[in-house]
């Protein structure tokens, strides 16, 4: 394939999949507030499936999906990675849904990449540069305004909302950060199946999604194999692809489509009310994280 061509086709895939994951949580808010589906049977039935499919692909694709089972190391770091940064990122963001809505979650969980700059900075012991500290303080402004409506002295988010957008952005952080040894080492289409089968499983402990409730109407039905197949399948798939053409910093970057995809279905389909000054908050994170994609990192020196 051409490179042009191949830009294209990555650029693409990245901004789909980004589109595809903002009205997949517009769909999970429509289930949790209009259908009464709780986010812990969402969440089971998503992954179990979703790391199924992911799994079976990748069998027939390649073979030897076991191969990850093989080394104690990878093991335990396995697992680590698909109930901290898989299971708690899902779980926490549909939440988050649930007591909010999901332009505000998605947002939310927007601050993962000014999360791992302040972990990178504790841990490296130096003071982040101009880029990275700006960046911080528009998180933080974006977030008060988001919690406050600018009024400090009260919350317009619930402290539920607001606990589980942040826990989401932790986990969102973790995920980014922690697997970076597995991925040298195997497919991340392996990875990612395995993650969600393990977090699918453990959250059916909980809740097994044969316990299923709520009002199911055509509507329902609908989003939850939206959710399913085009919230979580189609668009890991295509995000992968993505990547392998175009680079993770760029895909990265066209990924900052998902706040702005979710707000305008939210609004338009789901009629959520946003303040104007929610959208100063919104502008101020997504800006952020766009600095951060934009900014170069020094070389390292010999």
């Amino acid at each position: 394939m051409h490179i042009k061509n191949k830009v294209l086709m990555g650029s693409v895939f990245c901004i789909a999949s980004a589109c595809l994951w903002g009205v997949s949580g517009a769909a999970g808010q429509y289930m949790f507030h209009n259908a009464n589906i709780t986010p812990e049977w969402l969440v089971s039935i998503r992954m179990l499936l979703t790391g199924i499919f992911m799994l079976t692909f990748a069998q027939i694709k390649k073979g030897g999906i076991l191969q990850i089972w093989l080394e104690k190391q990878d093991r335990k770091e396995v697992i680590l990675f698909a109930l901290i940064g898989m299971l708690f990122m899902q779980y926490a963001y549909f939440a988050a849904i649930n007591d909010s809505n999901a332009a505000t979650a998605t947002v939310l969980q927007y601050l993962a990449p000014i999360m791992i700059v302040v972990y990178l900075a504790f841990r490296q012991k130096k003071l982040p540069n101009t880029i990275e500290c700006l960046s911080v303080l528009g998180a933080l402004i974006g977030t008060i305004l988001l919690a406050t409506h600018g009024n400090l002295k009260s919350l317009s988010l619930s402290p539920n909302a607001l606990f589980w957008g942040l826990l989401s952005a932790v986990a969102l952080a973790f995920y980014t950060v922690y697997p970076v040894r597995l991925l040298s080492r195997f497919d991340t289409m392996l990875l990612i199946g395995w993650a969600m089968l393990i977090g699918g499983i453990a959250m059916n402990i909980i809740h097994p999604f044969w316990q299923w409730q709520g009002d199911w109407n055509a509507t329902s039905v609908f989003c939850l194999i939206f959710i399913i197949v085009f919230g979580t399948m189609v668009p890991y798939m295509m995000f992968l692809n993505g990547v392998k053409y175009i680079g993770p910093t760029k895909s990265s970057l066209y990924a900052s489509v998902e706040p702005l995809s979710s707000t305008i279905v939210s609004v338009l389909w789901l009629k959520v009310h946003l303040e104007f000054i929610d959208y100063i908050g919104f502008l101020f994170i997504v800006i952020t994280v766009l600095m951060l994609s934009f900014a170069k990192p020094k070389p390292k020196k010999a």
